[in-house]
């Protein structure tokens, strides 16, 4: 049973080691930020055995996820975390319903993610889902992560000059404040067409540093006056954002993102910037939700 006063961080797991990560993940969160753990299981028969279902003995799904379950809060009893502060959650339906129907009064969800690869699919698309309707961060932990690497003391944000600047912006600067970490803010802008790169070269990238840098500038000044302890840099890029992003998140500790994509169904809702680096980037991504 959680504590009252505490809000949580819920992690979904799966008993894979995308899913043994996040856990970890997690639990670094908590110790660092005095969370509850809620390890949500999403138990569906179909989904996991698919055809062959019906031919299972009744309730191996169940001891299935009671078996994943027991092994999370292994993993949480061993970081530390009090028994009173861990809650199991075996849950049943649509992965995506399941995990956001346990994080609604959530400080955000973890999941495990596998870069593009030949199974990255069905994982790929419960993040992508997820990420896309959650009304918390969801952070999303790649299998280059792993909990007994030194931190960088780097966090890396990408703005793009919108309206949802102010909201990631203050999510970076808080991480940064909170871990002790300097801010790499990060926008980027392409040649409308290759060629006006090839012919305009400097002039074009020193316009556009102009144009760019002192609205952005400016709009980062309250809130960085907030967190006065945080050093921060903005880095213009004259690249495709993802690989600006990209780049600039090598070796960093954490990347957030904002979540203001287009209207519409599943991964619509999510950008296609956003969409690629969740799966491509070298370092956690925490994924912003934005009020439109």
């Amino acid at each position: 049973m959680t504590t009252p006063h505490a809000k949580a961080a819920v992690v979904g797991v799966d008993g894979t080691p995308d899913g043994a990560r996040a856990v970890d993940y997690a639990l670094a969160l908590a110790v660092r930020d005095e969370l509850d753990v809620r390890l949500v299981h999403v138990s569906h028969d179909y989904v996991r055995y698919g055809a062959l279902a019906p031919y299972l003995p009744p309730g191996t799904a169940r001891e299935d996820g009671e078996s994943v379950l027991r092994d999370a809060a292994k993993q949480a009893d061993e970081a530390g975390i009090p028994s009173d502060r861990v809650t199991a959650v075996l849950a049943q339906g649509p992965r995506t319903a399941a995990l956001l129907e346990h994080a609604a009064d959530a400080e955000c969800i973890v999941l495990g993610t596998r870069n593009f690869a030949v199974r990255h699919l069905l994982t790929g698309a419960t993040s992508l889902s997820v990420t896309a309707h959650s009304t918390v961060p969801v952070c999303c932990v790649p299998p280059s992560w792993s909990g007994s690497q030194p931190r960088s003391g780097r966090v890396v944000v990408g703005v793009d000059g919108s309206n949802a600047d102010s909201v990631v912006l203050e999510a970076a600067f808080t991480e940064a404040d909170v871990s002790g970490a300097d801010l790499e803010i990060v926008h980027a802008w392409p040649a409308v067409r290759p060629y006006d790169a090839a012919v305009t070269g400097r002039v074009l990238d020193e316009d556009w540093e102009r144009t760019a840098g002192e609205p952005l500038t400016s709009s980062i000044g309250p809130i960085a006056a907030t967190h006065p302890a945080v050093r921060w840099e903005l880095h213009l890029d004259y690249q495709r954002v993802t690989v600006a992003l990209h780049a600039a998140a090598t070796h960093a500790d954490l990347l957030v993102l904002g979540r203001h994509g287009h209207n519409g169904p599943f991964g619509l809702l999510v950008g296609s910037n956003t969409r690629t680096l969740l799966h491509a980037a070298p370092c956690p991504t925490e994924v912003v939700p934005v009020p439109v």
